[in-house]
């Protein structure tokens, strides 16, 4: 039985996500958008569990590809990269479910890939969705990251709640599927209106 429903950021209670920006970004500098996705895939992981800083995350990738950049663009990267956490990006279909959920009798965590200076414009920009949280955890603080076995392990021992209590909910399969691993139902996020949907369809 469902009790708890545990929410990832980028891509779900945002509508718009980095990559999308920094894609249109380097695109227009002429540089190769696949030097940027293999350098996230090293890297990001260990910039959002507190490994790395964002600028030496951002150095690394730039030295692997053997890419010179320029102060002007890099500071243009860096917004980029940041502006998902503008307010206007708060998807607020995703609020109004995460209140019905809380109306309904159900537990609201969050879980998200996030270094601790992320969560700091976070929780500045989305004050709303935390809010509703009974526990949540954010990776760069805890120095681990989905799909990570022993991160969902930490959330449902804060949100006090046993594995397959939780349903969570986020755009990355890979993640979804770590949390089955660690016995939880998960439901890859696409649309408000799909997601909701499948969600009922869980409860049966």
């Amino acid at each position: 039985m469902i009790k708890g429903v545990v929410f990832d950021f980028g891509g779900v209670m945002t509508n718009a996500t980095m990559p999308e920006r920094v894609r249109k970004c380097v695109a227009e500098y002429g540089i190769e958008w696949d030097a940027l996705e293999r350098g996230y895939a090293k890297y990001r992981r260990l910039m959002d569990g507190g490994f790395l800083t964002f600028e030496e995350m951002y150095d690394l990738i730039w030295a692997d590809a053997d890419i010179a950049i320029t102060p002007e663009l890099r500071e243009r990267i860096y917004e980029e990269d940041l502006a998902s956490f503008m307010e206007e990006y708060r998807n607020l279909k995703t609020l109004d479910w995460m209140r019905r959920l809380k109306d309904r009798g159900f537990r609201i965590g969050i879980l998200t890939n996030m270094s601790a200076m992320f969560e700091e414009r976070f929780r500045r920009a989305y004050p709303e969705f935390f809010a509703l949280a009974d526990a949540a955890v954010i990776s760069g603080r805890e120095r681990m990251f989905k799909p990570q076995r022993r991160i969902y392990d930490l959330l449902a021992a804060r949100i006090a709640l046993k594995a397959e209590e939780l349903c969570f909910i986020d755009d990355v399969e890979g993640n979804c599927e770590g949390a089955r691993r660690a016995g939880w139902q998960a439901i890859r996020f696409t649309t408000n209106d799909e997601t909701e949907a499948a969600f009922e369809r869980l409860l049966g």
